[in-house]
């Protein structure tokens, strides 16, 4: 009995291990809505990222596609897709952006 909670302790520090926190640069990204970036935004680069264990996988990958935003200098970033799937983790694929009035 106390090897199963041992190993049950085990795994739940290794997920808790595994999710993302927003850097600095990450904090100062906001997501933007489509009219937001049609009408005061400026497109610096494409970014995709998988995450693909932890407790919050859709929360992990939005704040590591935030982070790299932030980590090129956007301050603006649009979601294209979001997908989670119960066995490959989840995936964001956005805009990373420079954006006027944000």
């Amino acid at each position: 009995m106390r090897l199963i909670l041992k190993s049950t302790i085990l795994v739940m520090l290794l997920l808790a291990g595994c999710t993302t926190n927003l850097t600095s640069e990450g904090e100062k990204v906001r997501v933007v809505t489509d009219d937001q970036k049609q009408d005061d935004c400026k497109f610096i680069k494409l970014i995709s990222v998988r995450v693909g264990l932890g407790p919050d996988k859709p929360g992990s990958a939005l704040k590591k596609a935030l982070n790299e935003a932030g980590s090129v200098g956007a301050n603006g970033f649009y979601v294209i897709t979001n997908v989670v799937h119960w066995a490959d983790g989840a995936s964001v694929t956005g805009e990373a952006l420079n954006c006027k009035n944000i």
